[in-house]
């Protein structure tokens, strides 16, 4: 989601950017008694002072613009996948945390590991780690069980098994 509102916000920032520079032109040619470049704002202004609340785009305006600014609140206050995660700590007033990319990498070469796996990656987030294990055997059987066991192993040893499930999928794509 952390991309997602990446591009929302610079969309947004562009539009804002762009439409400040439109109607900084259309002012200064305005002021030079020029013909407005793209918003011929006399007309607007006639066509708004016709308008009441009681009309129909006026309120669909007024709704669609309510919309658009939860959808913006929702994107700013929903939270993304941490940094780091806290590890539980073994002496007290010591706060010890790995970083996210740090957990995935080392997940990720433990499911590598495993006897009958091409490539693996792993994804954490914030009460789940997701491993993704490519095989070239044609039937894997039971590789997701012990890749899920090397999974909790390593989960354990970080104590970690108990806040944060696995989920292992094997996907055969391109065995022989």
């Amino acid at each position: 989601m952390q991309v997602i509102n990446r591009v929302l916000a610079t969309l947004l920032a562009l539009a804002l950017f762009l439409g400040g520079l439109l109607a900084a032109l259309d002012i200064v040619l305005v002021q030079l008694q020029r013909p407005p470049f793209l918003v011929p704002a006399s007309r607007w202004a006639a066509w708004l002072r016709m308008q009441s609340f009681n009309t129909g785009i006026v309120r669909a305006v007024c709704v669609g613009l309510i919309l658009l600014g939860l959808v913006f609140l929702f994107c700013a206050l929903r939270r993304g996948r941490p940094g780091a995660l806290r590890l539980p700590g073994r002496t007290d007033g010591v706060a010890v945390t790995a970083s996210r990319s740090g957990l995935e990498r080392a997940l990720s070469i433990e499911a590598g590991r495993v006897d009958g796996v091409r490539s693996a990656r792993a994804k954490a987030r914030r009460r789940r780690v997701k491993v993704i294990a490519a095989t070239g055997l044609r039937d894997p059987g039971d590789l997701s069980t012990r890749i899920a066991d090397v999974i909790s192993e390593r989960l354990g040893e970080l104590d970690l098994a108990d806040s944060l499930r696995s989920r292992v999928t094997v996907s055969s794509k391109g065995s022989r």
